[in-house]
């Protein structure tokens, strides 16, 4: 019965800890973008050469309003499991760090207000 109270505080941090904070700006993403099927419209575009790119000047943001420096880099690769089953791996990592205006929770169902805020994101 002793570790009742920590299990009911820790499951208590996690739920915390999971849930956004409400006056946290999210980032809204850009109208547009690649369509991919099956999955559908994914709103970024992929610069870079060759079939599936869409040219070396086509805008790396996936963040709308944003100003600030933006890195993008593609791997391809293999990966083995431990049964021994080799994958094909290729990710597209962009990191952003700036300034931006973006939505603000304001009331329920799904209201959101313009606020302007500095952040640092990672998309893999």
């Amino acid at each position: 019965m002793r570790s009742l109270p920590k299990l009911v505080c820790a499951a208590c941090v996690l739920v915390c800890g999971c849930l956004p904070l409400r006056s946290q700006v999210q980032p809204v993403p850009i109208p547009g973008g690649d369509l991919i099927p099956p999955f559908g419209l994914f709103n970024q575009f992929l610069p870079g050469v060759g079939a599936g790119f869409d040219g070396l000047d086509a805008d790396p943001h996936g963040i709308t309003n944003f100003r600030g420096l933006v890195a993008l880099g593609y791997t391809n690769g293999t990966a083995t499991d431990n049964a021994g089953k080799t994958y094909n791996v290729i990710t597209d990592i962009r990191v952003y760090q700036g300034d931006y205006v973006g939505a603000v929770a304001n009331g329920g169902a799904g209201r959101t207000k313009s606020a302007r805020a500095h952040g640092t994101f990672v998309e893999i």
